[in-house]
């Protein structure tokens, strides 16, 4: 379905017959639908391939909240028109390896954030608490770019949904970070991750490197 936005001739997103349109930076993009291949005449290693991107573009459908704040200035140098979706699926195509139609993700590696923000020291996580995520962190506002009033993250993905919730920021300053799970993800393993973005007068908008922070089981 299409959402028309102006005019009869202005930009659109969602697919228009053919057609496909989508805003990247305030930019409307429109492209021809890709032509479907047949599974049954494609090769062992481009079936890997196609299954390997498919995986990709999953864990950015699945983590878009979060990459949309750690991502956004890594998208704009890789080019001017690349959302963070695309970002995302560059950044960590060596991350998901496919063969012989089993996928592997190598969740340690994945990159959520990335810039030259001083990262935060993130401690061990803990889900003794039910439903909540907790860490601690040596907040590092003394480092030469960081400032006391940054904005730290965690988020925590939950493979089998392949779902993720994204916390409240919590200042550097803070040491501590906590975010509120789903009731279902009680009992079931999830990956977690944080990263910082600049707040300060001087590093406003600057964004660390992503961290794995560590798995767990929900309580």
């Amino acid at each position: 379905m299409s959402k028309l936005r102006g005019n009869l001739f202005g930009g659109f997103t969602g697919k228009l017959g053919l057609s496909y349109g989508r805003y990247v930076h305030g930019v409307n993009l429109g492209a021809i639908m890709p032509t479907k291949r047949d599974a049954a005449k494609s090769s062992a290693q481009q079936k890997d391939l196609m299954e390997r991107f498919a995986a990709l573009g999953t864990l950015a459908s699945g983590l878009l909240s979060a990459i949309r704040l750690g991502l956004k200035v890594a998208a704009k140098t890789i080019g001017p028109l690349v959302s963070e979706f695309d970002a995302f699926v560059k950044i960590n195509k060596d991350a998901v390896t496919a063969e012989g139609g089993t996928v592997e993700i190598d969740y340690t590696s994945l990159k959520l954030a990335k810039g030259n923000l001083p990262q935060v020291g993130f401690g061990q996580a803990n889900l003794e608490e039910p439903l909540t995520v907790k860490v601690d962190f040596a907040p590092n506002s003394d480092v030469p770019g960081a400032d006391a009033s940054d904005n730290v993250y965690l988020v925590v993905y939950e493979p089998a949904s392949k779902q993720s919730v994204t916390s409240a920021p919590a200042q550097r300053s803070a040491g501590v970070i906590e975010v509120n799970l789903p009731t279902t993800w009680s009992g079931i393993e999830v990956q977690i991750y944080g990263f910082a973005v600049g707040n300060g007068n001087a590093n406003k908008g600057v964004i660390s490197n992503s961290a794995h922070i560590g798995t767990g089981i929900v309580g």
